[in-house]
């Protein structure tokens, strides 16, 4: 019994708070909205159990190994301490249990490292055709050429410009071309169109950031 009393003032609490949050001009409307978004919450709650409990193992094991790829993709892809290579190796090598994971999903551990370069590179061009403090915009030609000529003589800013050189290479692309359109030149040369980048490239997303990098 006690137990019960204790769930049911959780409950009001939790519609209490939520009503608190409302918008709504009047308190029953206040209140109607909040009692709203708690059953809301707790029927995807419910439901999220249930695909739990009725999932397969087999198509678990799956879901879960896409995951894992999905994450292990958008570290490289998000990743921009081009200054840390052993960082960078470590997550284009395959470990014990990621080979696991390609394996569920038919890919060996060599044809995956491919997917992750072409990834990681697609990062780089992605990562400096934009305005940093905020990523819908792209940057401007004088800035990337800037990026590419200026930035090579200091020291502490030479490895962008020689990690973008070798992304830029290792797609074939000019980097005239680069500094005219900006990271457009992977549509142009249909850089994404690879059967396996199409079907394991999959990134997974991350939290809302101020200067939009998760629409990257």
């Amino acid at each position: 019994m006690e137990t019960v009393i204790v769930i049911v003032a959780i409950v009001f609490f939790v519609i209490y708070l939520f009503a608190q949050d409302s918008k709504k001009e009047t308190t029953r409307e206040k209140y109607g909205e909040a009692i709203g978004q708690v059953a809301h919450s707790a029927a995807s709650t419910i439901a999220g159990i249930a695909h739990d409990i009725a999932e397969p193992a087999s198509k678990k094991e799956i879901r879960l190994a896409r995951e894992t790829l999905a994450y292990r993709n958008g570290q490289l892809y998000r990743f921009e301490y081009y200054s840390e290579k052993e960082r960078i190796k470590e997550l284009l090598d395959v470990d014990e249990s990621f080979e696991k994971s390609l394996n569920l999903l038919g890919l060996s551990a060599e044809r995956w490292k491919k997917i992750g370069k072409h990834i990681f590179y697609v990062g780089v061009i992605k990562y400096l055709s934009r305005e940093h403090s905020d990523y819908i915009k792209k940057n401007q030609d004088f800035i990337r050429k800037r990026i590419l000529n200026e930035w090579g003589k200091d020291p502490h800013m030479k490895v962008y410009p020689d990690t973008l050189r070798k992304a830029l290479g290792y797609f074939n692309i000019s980097e005239e071309e680069w500094i005219k359109y900006g990271d457009t030149v992977i549509d142009m040369y249909n850089i994404n169109d690879n059967k396996d980048v199409e079907e394991y490239g999959i990134i997974t997303q991350i939290m809302p950031m101020p200067n939009n990098k998760h629409l990257l």
